[in-house]
């Protein structure tokens, strides 16, 4: 049985929402989900940047292409079935054409030297005093 019913464009709304309310809102506004993997001891949620972003010191001044993606950032994020959750984020890598010379957007993700979202580094430290390490390393036995 589907849970979902009626038409593809309904079903896409819902999950864009419960993408919403599961992820950060800078990390919702800027990055699609294109792939969820379970492994057996975490979850792993890929993200890519919108290819309409466009960094803004090279969208009006050249004529510019994609060219893949810089090295992907990997943030611990809430759990998800009482496992890790992992946000593998990328964001794009462009460049005028013709150019070697690559451009790509920044975002403030996460805080500074600390490997997980803002609103779950902030969790962890004020509810329970942990860092994302000591979290994993005390809540699942392994560590980062």
């Amino acid at each position: 049985m589907s849970i979902f019913t009626g038409k593809k464009g309904k079903m896409e709304k819902l999950l864009q929402s419960l993408i919403t309310t599961l992820l950060p809102e800078e990390i919702s506004l800027h990055f699609e989900l294109v792939s969820v993997i379970e492994h057996p001891d975490r979850i792993e949620l890929r993200m890519e940047e919108y290819a309409e972003l466009v960094p803004e010191n090279m969208s009006e001044r050249f004529h510019v292409v994609l060219d893949g993606f810089c090295n992907p950032v990997e943030l611990l994020n809430y759990p998800l079935r009482d496992k890790p959750t992992y946000l593998k984020i990328y964001r794009r890598r462009w460049k005028a054409s013709g150019s070697n010379e690559h451009y790509s957007n920044t975002y403030d993700l996460h805080p500074e030297g600390v490997k997980a979202t803002h609103s779950f580094a902030s969790f962890l430290k004020e509810t329970v005093g942990y860092t994302p390490k000591q979290y994993i390393r005390d809540f699942y036995g392994t560590s980062d």
